[in-house]
């Protein structure tokens, strides 16, 4: 079988058995010599990591092979010029979930499609105050990002420029046909992934959603909760002529309304130094050690840490069960929030398992959103 043909091949360790034990001390220095090589060179394969113990399975960027679940084919141009193997990230593979929780209707959107041979889209948008910010951001954005993509090679601006102008032309919109209607104080948060060869990876964020990736079996922020309590974000809403002002529960909000200090869409707090300009994040995907992104929304993230959900997902066979299960588990620990989430396996899906024997779940929950 050619070499770039799978992604799953496996070094099996032969463990020296008693016989040869014996033998080292029946044959005296030449057994011991030849035992001591064979024993060296499997424990080689067996510990690729030097973690002191047997592992199933090489690690990929030691011997070319990863740990993995999933069978995902190899991108053979792209190995060739990294110089090291890098799978294919197939969206069929993509888990995805959203539950209404208790609220009256989902105002959360998603988004996971390939936009060419080489780049992968995949986004979640978590709309308020009405359904309509989430969906035209959900149906235009891909446009921009399109527009952007023929103009520049950075994917760094084509986030940047992509969310600024596609809230500047939502925020047209609602002027002209919304001006006197509820659907004017609409508004969603934002957090976009674009992904190119499987290995470069950009993540666009305005609002209070999150980007987690789960690296070495740990969690990794990807994204900022854009939160009235920030200094920087504080400063600057307050030097516009905003207020924080903190609701009966204690959370700020701008003017005592708006939970979050950056948004697309909310044209009515523009004024006050609530900003669309997105946080940006960079990064190459290591997949020896990357096992999955996962992107949330608040409803998930109010009540469950960064490593719990790391770990939740980690105790799953697939992406799909693990983002309803995730989403399950959110509700069960109070959240009365849509929970929506989007879980991106790489390389390493499946090799952290172990992680999940050792959650320890925090008892005090916080129960409530910051929104209405």
């Amino acid at each position: 079988m050619p070499f770039f043909q799978s992604a799953s091949v496996y070094f099996k360790a032969r463990e020296p058995n008693t016989k040869q034990c014996r033998a080292c001390q029946k044959f005296g220095d030449s057994g011991r010599r030849s035992f001591h090589v064979t024993s060296s060179y499997w424990s080689i394969l067996s510990d690729p990591e030097n973690k002191g113990h047997q592992q199933r399975g090489v690690n990929f960027d030691t011997l070319g092979s990863w740990n993995n679940r999933l069978t995902l084919p190899i991108l053979v141009e792209q190995s060739i010029k990294k110089g090291k193997l890098i799978p294919k990230i197939p969206l069929e593979e993509v888990g995805t979930a959203s539950l209404i929780g208790r609220r009256r209707m989902n105002e959360d959107r998603m988004v996971v499609k390939e936009l060419t041979e080489q780049l992968i889209y995949i986004g979640i948008f978590d709309g308020h105050c009405t359904s309509f910010a989430a969906d035209y951001v959900l149906e235009y954005l891909e446009h921009h990002i399109n527009y952007w993509l023929s103009r520049t090679d950075k994917l760094e601006t084509v986030l940047y420029k992509s969310f600024v102008e596609v809230h500047n032309v939502l925020a047209r919109h609602l002027a002209f046909y919304f001006m006197n209607s509820e659907v004017f104080m609409t508004g969603t948060t934002a957090t976009v992934c674009l992904i190119r060869d499987s290995s470069e990876m950009v993540v666009g964020h305005v609002g209070d959603s999150r980007a987690v990736l789960c690296r070495k079996g740990s969690s990794v922020r990807l994204s900022v909760d854009h939160d009235p309590d920030d200094p920087d974000e504080n400063q600057r809403v307050t030097k516009k002529g905003g207020r924080i002002i903190q609701n009966s529960q204690g959370i700020s909000q701008v003017n005592g309304r708006l939970g979050m200090t950056r948004s697309i869409g909310d044209t009515e707090f523009k004024g006050y130094g609530v900003v669309a300009e997105p946080y940006i994040r960079s990064l190459e995907i290591k997949h020896g050690y990357d096992a999955f992104l996962v992107l949330a929304t608040d409803g998930l993230s109010f009540v469950l840490s960064d490593n719990e959900m790391v770990n939740i997902i980690s105790s799953c066979q697939t992406p799909d069960e693990a983002a309803h299960l995730l989403a399950d588990q959110a509700l069960h620990f109070g959240s009365e929030d849509n929970c929506s989430v989007i879980v991106v396996p790489f390389g390493a899906w499946g090799k952290y398992i172990a992680a999940a024997s050792s959650l320890q779940y925090r008892f005090g929950r916080n129960l409530f959103s910051k929104r209405d």
